[in-house]
């Protein structure tokens, strides 16, 4: 008997598994619904009522769009509204001339050409060595300010060593 033990208890089990199925087929085959009625005995409005638990449920009448008649009909109006400002919008109004905006950053301890080829980089001097002359004729190898310095538009040379020079709040 005790050779044949694993396939008594394969048996055995097999038998309780197969007992516990037929079990719960028949309390299935019992049981007509969640609801208690039969699909065929629900009303229209009871059955709607029921699928809209696990579906989304829509009247016959109901118009549907996929995605890319959606995204075209956005389009259309945001055309449609883009036209509509163009149109309101006065074209005798004179454009006003954008400022170019520089901040360039004096780091402690950097000297005249350090300074000069920041300036360069940045697109403010075009020419180092009138920079370095420049800034010899108004005395500030050793009076550059360390911190920001903010340049706007087109400035001559004298302008931005004086900017330079002055201390920045």
């Amino acid at each position: 008997m005790l050779k044949n033990r694993s396939y008594l208890l394969g048996i055995g089990t097999g038998i309780i598994v197969g007992a516990l199925l037929l079990q719960v087929m028949s309390v299935r085959a019992s049981a007509p619904g969640k609801s208690g009625l039969a699909l065929d005995e629900m009303d229209p409005q009871k059955l709607k009522e029921e699928t809209a638990k696990y579906y989304q449920v829509f009247d016959l009448g109901t118009k549907m769009y996929t995605q890319a008649e959606v995204d075209a009909s956005v389009q259309k109006k945001v055309k449609e509204e883009t036209d509509k400002l163009a149109a309101a919008k006065p074209q005798d109004q004179p454009k006003t001339e954008t400022v170019v905006r520089t901040v360039v950053y004096v780091q402690p301890n950097l000297d005249a050409t350090a300074v000069s080829e920041l300036l360069v980089k940045s697109g403010l001097i075009t020419d180092r060595k009138a920079f370095a002359t420049e800034l010899q004729k108004q005395g500030g190898n050793s009076k550059l300010q360390v911190g920001f310095h903010v340049f706007e538009g087109q400035m001559d040379m004298q302008q931005v060593v004086s900017n330079l020079i002055t201390s920045q709040q």
